[in-house]
């Protein structure tokens, strides 16, 4: 297979190629499948920004080619040639309609139906769409956690305490309520700290905390708490991409904790589909859940979290103690990029 590879020197043509599919999908923003895409090329055009100040690895340029490459078919599939109303087939339209109802079928053929609540996915403000139903099914975690599970395994320790801290100062940042938990690089303790925080919110929520996991490269979540997802997290946004109004499941770890976990046994290609997660947190901003805490990829060597940074509210950082890089946590912060970032927490 023909590997493509993009040179610094091609980043300017490519930013080009993606401000003209902004401009143009910003003239059809008002149809719900051309918004979706329009917020999938900001996203794409502020990471291939940040290339001036930060120089990426080979294997972001080639998966961020990739993106164009898929942007651009789809940006064209959804919008027509020349000047006038964008039309789709109902076969190729990605979200944002649930089967085919009767005010759908009246229309000339081709045309998108009318935005309402009940078919728009992407929205300016969520309360415009129906409550989510959730299906919580609750799983007995391993018994022999490991000991940095302090939230879970010695919620009286000062570890455990020390994440009760991080609570109030996050809450002190205008309260995210979607914080995402990220690395400079793997291994660096990122799910250990985002069951701990979920854990610590849930003390001090009225109602529901969600952990979501996010890095389909390396999924850990579930086999850091031993069970086994009763739906895997990355076959509910695929199908929820398709059918966004059905339920959810979710796993209980403990009363009012729900997890949302990759099934470790399966094989995915490694990078999220960005649609989808918007449409997931969109929905289960909806679900009763207080804070949902998102196991986020690595900063560097992917561009996973940088097309997620428009869903979640805010990040934070773990840094290990004697291991983490300094240069790396430096680099990461800055491809982070307008990401809004809530602060590091160093590890032992």
């Amino acid at each position: 297979m023909m590997r493509t590879t993009m040179s610094l020197q091609q980043a300017p043509t490519v930013e080009r190629q993606v401000d003209q599919m902004i401009e143009r999908l910003t003239n059809f923003a008002n149809e719900p499948a051309a918004r979706a895409l329009l917020i999938e090329a900001r996203r794409v055009r502020s990471i291939i920004e940040n290339w001036r100040s930060v120089a990426p690895s080979p294997q972001i340029r080639e998966e961020m080619l990739a993106r164009v490459m898929h942007l651009s078919s789809a940006v064209s599939d959804v919008l027509p040639p020349s000047t006038g109303r964008p039309t789709m087939a109902k076969s190729t339209m990605p979200f944002g309609v649930q089967g085919a109802p009767a005010s759908m079928r009246s229309r000339t053929p081709g045309a998108l139906p009318a935005t309402n609540v009940e078919e728009t996915v992407i929205t300016e403000g969520a309360g415009a769409l129906p409550q989510t139903p959730l299906d919580v099914q609750p799983v007995k975690i391993h018994e022999d956690l490991s000991s940095h599970l302090a939230m879970l395994k010695d919620p009286y320790s000062v570890r455990a305490d020390a994440y009760r801290a991080l609570r109030h100062k996050i809450s002190s940042k205008g309260d995210p309520k979607v914080i995402g938990v990220t690395s400079p690089m793997r291994k660096e303790g990122k799910t250990t700290a985002a069951i701990n925080l979920a854990a610590s919110l849930r003390e001090g929520a009225r109602g529901r905390v969600l952990i979501m996991e996010a890095n389909l490269r390396a999924p850990s979540v579930a086999s850091t708490l031993g069970f086994m997802p009763p739906i895997c997290f990355n076959e509910q946004l695929l199908r929820h991409k398709a059918d966004p109004l059905e339920a959810w499941t979710a796993a209980e770890v403990l009363p009012q904790l729900h997890v949302m976990a990759v099934n470790p046994m399966n094989k995915y290609p490694p990078l999220i589909d960005p649609i989808a997660f918007s449409i997931a947190v969109d929905r289960l901003r909806l679900a009763g859940y207080d804070y949902i805490v998102v196991d986020s990829p690595p900063v560097l060597d992917s561009a996973d979290v940088n097309m997620i940074s428009d869903s979640v509210d805010g990040f934070v950082m773990t840094v290990l103690a004697r291991k983490s890089d300094g240069r790396a946590v430096r680099r990461a912060m800055d491809q982070l990029g307008a990401a809004t970032f809530l602060g590091a927490v160093l590890l032992e």
